[in-house]
């Protein structure tokens, strides 16, 4: 495929470890990478600027929100680490072929619950409950190629190929 503009995601699944999530509803609110920074000025300095600690982030989550209030919300809030992964369908144009290709997206979880908010109760209505987690681990791939490996506890951290952490890992 030359030149392939990306265009939207077909659809997805949500596992918790091999079982799949029944009732999850339109998204997944995946986390943010903030990066820890120290704010840096002195003598020869004209002003200040925010320095960026590399491979260093601050806490981050994985919100899944499902439609109604099931069981699934409480296997997921049980208080031990688990790993979540998300499997997507993304479209691109294939400008050379002038058609649409699917791409396949992986993004693998690990962390702990956080939160669980059990929504609101109305005829006829979602309750949109929402389970939290605290995210150790992420790793995202696309069609089998690793685009970010983040682990917190392992101190690493890998972007399009490059592992960002590792010179500093050996020194340490």
């Amino acid at each position: 495929m030359s030149n392939p503009i990306p265009e939207k995601v077909i659809n997805y699944n949500v596992y918790d470890e091999t079982d799949k999530l029944m009732g999850v509803n339109a998204s997944v609110t995946l986390p943010n990478f903030e990066g820890m920074t120290e704010t840096i000025s002195g003598a020869g300095i004209a002003g200040e600027f925010e320095s960026v600690t590399p491979g260093h982030f601050g806490a981050q989550e994985l919100e899944i929100q499902f439609r109604t209030l099931n069981d699934q919300s409480f296997k997921l809030f049980r208080q031990r680490g688990r790993s979540i992964v998300l499997r997507a369908a993304q479209s691109s144009y294939d400008v050379a072929g002038g058609v649409s290709r699917p791409r396949a997206l992986k993004i693998t979880f690990r962390g702990q619950p956080k939160n669980l908010n059990l929504g609101t109760v109305a005829v006829g209505g979602m309750t949109e409950t929402t389970n939290v987690m605290e995210i150790l681990y992420i790793k995202v791939e696309e069609e089998g190629k690793t685009l970010l490996e983040f682990d917190k506890l392992n101190f690493v951290y890998i972007v399009d190929g490059e592992d960002i952490l590792g010179e500093i890992r050996n020194m340490i």
